[in-house]
């Protein structure tokens, strides 16, 4: 039985000599593999003073194969979805104690020694950089958007939008009128389940999961599965943690209603071939969600190449705020999709008969939002 992809485990060690050349690497994508963490661990070599490191912003422009604009000098760009990477050049040498003073908090001590955060994969810390932006939002554009003529409500309105658009180019969307904020991934999630599949299942319908799904990807189709007698059917994974995509094939049929899946497995680090993922489903003529939790830090994203219909995460994974997510949609399937809550902001007209709504992504944000973390997600993308 085959496995879904070419991927291994992205840090693993094995067998470095006399592995076989096509073995695939954290390298291979760009990434640092366990040589270069290794080297981390000792000291720095010295180098001539005023001689600049290795590392570097590198902007790509957007729709250039949707290379996002984080790729240091020395790591290699990704490949485009579903092809196999040449190999990556040798990682360059790294600035650690310039990247640390850029986060406050590992000034802290813990037991008399210098905090070494190593949680990454749960929450990223928050750069000066956000902090300070989200102060200055407080400080200088406090109000709530849309709502106001005066001053401080065009400078908020203006921040918040802004960050919609930063963030819409960070994952190559086509607009952002695609982009939703919301809490999380957790909410993103839920708003999907809720406002797009629920209304579109009956009993006896099927969602598609895998089994690498966090609990945030397994618990809101559960509920609207109980609430609506449809079925959750799982794909399975191989004794190496890699999803086996003939299953994954085998579970479709004319019940079938929806997939969400997770790109990168929060648990095991598999990275899953969402390409292929996607364009079996649409072969189906099934809509897909991607949660890309785990991956939008590590591997650059383009929603429109990638041609998920929904694509969610947080900014507290990619070193913004807690409380702050985004839910990235087709225009046709958010134009589908009922509102998630009732309130402000998202209502264009409202009578005690009969309430019309804002187009998206207005429709979706009901009520004060998110607002300084949203500008502070987009501080972090900058």
């Amino acid at each position: 039985m085959t496995t879904s992809n070419l991927f291994t485990l992205p840090f693993a060690p094995g067998g470095w000599p006399g592995e076989a050349d096509d073995a695939p690497s954290a390298r291979d994508y760009g990434l640092p593999d366990a040589r270069d963490l290794q080297g981390l661990l000792s000291d720095t070599p010295a180098r001539p003073r005023g001689v600049e490191t290795a590392y570097a912003p590198r902007v790509v422009p957007l729709g250039q194969e949707g290379r996002a604009d984080i790729t240091p000098r020395g790591f290699a760009t990704l490949p485009a979805f579903g092809s196999r990477p040449a190999p990556a050049a040798r990682v360059g040498q790294i600035p650690v104690e310039r990247i640390r003073a850029d986060f406050p908090i590992l000034a802290e001590q813990v037991e008399g020694h210098p905090l070494v955060w190593l949680d990454n994969a749960a929450t990223t810390q928050r750069p000066k950089q956000v902090i300070d932006r989200i102060s200055h939002y407080y400080l200088h554009e406090n109000s709530n958007v849309h709502r106001a003529a005066h001053t401080l409500a065009a400078r908020s309105t203006d921040a918040y939008e802004a960050a919609r658009e930063k963030v819409s180019r960070f994952i190559g969307a086509r607009g952002p009128e695609n982009i939703i904020f919301v809490r999380g991934t957790t909410e993103g999630l839920n708003l999907i389940a809720h406002s797009y599949v629920k209304p579109l299942l009956r009993p006896g319908d099927e969602i598609i999961l895998t089994q690498l799904e966090h609990h945030a990807n397994i618990v809101p189709w559960q509920l609207i599965a109980q609430e609506t007698g449809a079925t959750i059917r799982v794909a399975p994974v191989d004794e190496h943690g890699q999803l086996i995509v003939e299953e994954y094939i085998r579970l479709f049929n004319d019940k079938t209603r929806f997939v969400s899946a997770t790109h990168v497995s929060n648990a095991l680090g598999t990275v899953t071939p969402v390409q292929e993922l996607v364009q079996i489903a649409h072969r189906f003529g099934v809509r897909i969600a991607i949660d890309g939790a785990q991956s939008i830090s590590h591997i650059p994203t383009n929603v429109t190449a990638l041609d998920a219909d929904f694509f969610v995460f947080s900014g507290h994974k990619i070193f913004g705020p807690t409380g702050i997510g985004v839910v990235y949609g087709k225009q046709e399937v958010l134009e589908e999709a009922r509102p998630y809550q009732g309130g402000g902001n998202m209502i264009a007209d409202v009578t005690f008969e009969l309430t019309r709504y804002q187009p998206s992504p207005n429709k979706f944000e009901a009520g004060t939002g998110n607002i300084a973390d949203a500008v502070g997600l987009g501080a972090a993308i900058d």
